[in-house]
């Protein structure tokens, strides 16, 4: 089995890239009809941007930003032409915002169909969880007496 490339490498972005479906994220992004501004970056375009900050070792949209105009290579990722024209961390936060979890979900079963469809003579399913959608256990890391405490936790107010 071939490993991926180095995170943050050339050859990890080029081999990556065209799994990417710019043109089904552009669609779920349209315009209704309303006028105003032209767009400066399609959805598909800060879409691959916002990956970049998950395959590079710039893990925040300002560092992304600030390092963006010198790696040729992660422009070409996000399909950047001109080095100075890349979108700003208050776009990427927006376009994260605008996103939302249906559209992320809706990407990433667009992007799993084709493999799914390939398991059809398997009987059982699989599930992936979701982490955001569990409940978070804040008693567990209280440094504080449960048997007194015990009360407050179970009915939900872990700060009395």
């Amino acid at each position: 089995m071939k490993s991926l490339a180095i995170t943050g490498s050339t050859a990890l972005l080029e081999e990556l890239s065209p799994f990417i479906p710019d043109d089904f994220i552009n669609s779920l992004f349209q315009r209704d009809g309303r006028r105003g501004q032209p767009r400066k970056f399609s959805p598909a375009q800060l879409y691959r941007t916002s990956l970049l900050a998950l395959l590079t070792p710039a893990h925040s949209f300002n560092l992304l930003v600030a390092l963006l105009p010198e790696n040729k290579s992660w422009r070409s990722f996000a399909r950047l032409r001109n080095r100075w024209k890349i979108p700003d961390a208050k776009m990427l936060h927006q376009f994260r915002d605008r996103m939302g979890a249906m559209r992320l979900r809706r990407i990433n079963q667009h992007l799993l169909q084709p493999l799914l469809t390939g398991l059809n003579c398997f009987p059982k399913s699989v599930a992936i969880m979701d982490a955001t959608d569990l409940p978070a256990s804040t008693c567990a890391y209280k440094k504080m007496d449960r048997h007194l405490f015990s009360q407050a936790c179970d009915l939900g107010r872990a700060h009395h």
